[in-house]
Parts: structure tokens; C-alpha cells; sequence
């Protein structure tokens, strides 16, 4: 059996260790309940910064996922827990709730809005759920944040507002005009024309492709020419 005295250094280890997993998951659940409970809890997105906060818990999410400490969810035995805990998440509450908003929906006492609020909440979980698999799996905290932040841009893309038109039978083509993507018009100061639209989603794959691809070094030499002081150490 373990003394007290390896208890308390066993303990003070994981904490140090995972100080920053902590702080920042910790976050994340602040942040969204904040999206959740204080901010309007709504489709539409009023500015760029409403935008901004409805994407910080994920990020903050991602951030802790990228700082847990392998080694020690190893030793714990993590990914017996949490990946079935992911799924019973899924299976339980999201696969349920989206028939019943479906057929609510049916009964004229849900509006589309509550659908596509219950699949916005969906993205973000899957986002940080294929993360977290990644992470105990063994991946690098780099990598972690290189899959985290490319699914992120592809989220924001208009990806999906695209191949929705498409699937859209009652739509005549792909419309020239799309005032329904609000995270578009906030970013782009009007509502995106189809021509704007492709080219907005050209932008993102593109960024979303660099995340995944560029070499380190060339994010460890931006690191550098961005710490302060260096242009001064180096005059």
C-alpha cells in the first residue's frame, strides 16, 4: 500500500502536472454555460463578437484536451472512461433529442431554430470528443491543436450551409443571395452574395488545410519573430 506521505506527492503530481487541462476545462464549462444560460441562446448572430464568445468554450476545450497530461491519463486509465462516456452522450442524449425535435416539429410545437440549436451544441461536442480520442490515444499536444483549430475553420466555413442547399430539393439551384448565414455577415460587414459565399468557403478550406500541413518550423520561426525583445537583442 501507498504511505500517506506518496499519496499526497502522488496527488500534488497530477495536479501539477495537469494544472493547465484543469484550469482550462474548467473554463470551457464556465463559458458554456455562459452561451448557454446568459448570452441569447438563438440562431441568428448579431455581430462578430457574439460569434467570438459562442466558440470559446470549444476552443478553451481544445486548449485543455491539448495539456492533459498523457502519462497520467494512462495511468488512470482514461480512455476506459471517457470515450464511453463520449458515446453514452451521444447515444442517450443527442440521438434521442434529435428525433424528438424532428417530431415536434412535425407537430407544428418546434421550429426549425430548435433543431439547428440542438445540432449547433452537437458540433462543438464532436470537435472536442475526436480531440480528446486523439489525445489518450497518444497524439501530440501539436497535433491536437492543429486538428482542433482546422475543425474549428471548417465549422465556420459555410462547408455545410453549402452542401445543405444542395441536398435542398424546394431550392431551384444554389441561392444568389444567403441571408440565412449569419456567421458569413458578421465577418464579412453584409450578406454574402453565392459568388461571396464560394469564396468565403474557398478561404476556409484553405487555412483549415494550412493548420493540418505547414512544417513546425515554420510556426516555431513566427514564434520567434513574435516574442518582444528579440528585435531589440538582435539590433
Amino acid at each position: 500500500m501507498l504511505s500517506s506521505s506518496s499519496t499526497r506527492q502522488s496527488a500534488s503530481s497530477f495536479w501539477r502536472d495537469n494544472r493547465v487541462a484543469l484550469l482550462m476545462g474548467a473554463l470551457a464549462v464556465a463559458l458554456a454555460a455562459m452561451v448557454r444560460f446568459v448570452i441569447p441562446y438563438e440562431r441568428e448572430i448579431t455581430s462578430a463578437w457574439m460569434l467570438l464568445a459562442k466558440l470559446t468554450p470549444q476552443i478553451a476545450a481544445c486548449f485543455a484536451v491539448a495539456w492533459l497530461d498523457v502519462a497520467w491519463a494512462r495511468r488512470l486509465r482514461l480512455h476506459l472512461v471517457a470515450l464511453p462516456a463520449i458515446f453514452l452522450a451521444f447515444l442517450l442524449y443527442f440521438v434521442p433529442k434529435t428525433f424528438m425535435t424532428a417530431l415536434d416539429m412535425v407537430d407544428k410545437s418546434a421550429a426549425f431554430e430548435d433543431l439547428y440549436l440542438h445540432v449547433v451544441v452537437f458540433v462543438p461536442f464532436l470537435i472536442v470528443a475526436l480531440a480528446l480520442s486523439y489525445r489518450l490515444g497518444g497524439g501530440s499536444r501539436e497535433g491536437v491543436l492543429r486538428i482542433g483549430a482546422a475543425m474549428t475553420i471548417l465549422q465556420m466555413s459555410g462547408l455545410e450551409d453549402l452542401v445543405a442547399v444542395l441536398m435542398n430539393r424546394r431550392l431551384d439551384g444554389v441561392p444568389e443571395v444567403w441571408d440565412w448565414a449569419h456567421h458569413m455577415t458578421v465577418r464579412l460587414g453584409h450578406v454574402a452574395t453565392r459568388n461571396e459565399a464560394y469564396a468565403f468557403i474557398a478561404v476556409h478550406v484553405v487555412l483549415a488545410v494550412l493548420a493540418l500541413a505547414l512544417p513546425r518550423r515554420l510556426f516555431t520561426a513566427l514564434g520567434r519573430r513574435l516574442r518582444p525583445g528579440r528585435a531589440r537583442s538582435e539590433g
